[in-house]
């Protein structure tokens, strides 16, 4: 827990860089340069992994966090958070993965964090909200993302030029 008065975003950076240096010794196996796969794997980490299997080599860097959705009783989700990387397991299995903070990974060798929807628009295609408001590239399912700032309307002409500032890989399939 951070102490009150204590520069989060300062805290936030001094824990993504002592995860790095971790990385970079080889002590954690998540790799912070791996492709982002729509709708397959992220940091190296594939979807429908066990999360046992996961938390063998990782579990030092993962807090968790039961995510309550008072409208689906069930199945219980468990949120896993890292410094660059955090799991949604249902069942024991990873469902969605998302990268933030100093993550590396390019989405088709051009997107990453810091990017913008513009640069999707030039190098992949056309994005959109989708029926749940999240953003998504129309024709490449299986990746999301959340831009900083708030925009009351996707019209905003500053809306296109904010900076990626979290990425999503979740399954192609509908849940059951």
């Amino acid at each position: 827990m951070i102490e009150e008065g204590v520069d989060h975003v300062a805290y936030e950076l001094v824990l993504c860089q002592v995860f790095e240096q971790e990385v970079l010794r080889g002590e954690v196996s998540m790799n912070i340069e791996a492709p982002i796969v729509p709708g397959e794997s992220v940091a190296g980490i594939q979807l429908g992994s066990p999360i046992e299997e996961i938390l063998k080599e990782q579990e030092p860097h993962f807090s968790s966090e039961e995510v309550v959705n008072p409208w689906v009783p069930l199945p219980i989700i468990t949120r896993y958070r890292s410094a660059m990387v955090d799991l949604w397991v249902r069942e024991e299995i990873v469902d969605q993965i998302m990268v933030h903070d100093g993550y590396r990974g390019k989405l088709l060798d051009t997107i990453g964090l810091g990017s913008t929807l513009a640069d999707i628009e030039r190098h992949i295609g056309a994005w959109e909200e989708d029926e749940e408001d999240n953003l998504v590239i129309r024709d490449l399912p299986g990746v999301g993302f959340e831009i900083e700032g708030y925009f009351p309307g996707l019209k905003d002409p500053a809306f296109r030029s904010a900076p990626i500032k979290e990425i999503y890989v979740f399954s192609l399939s509908l849940p059951s």
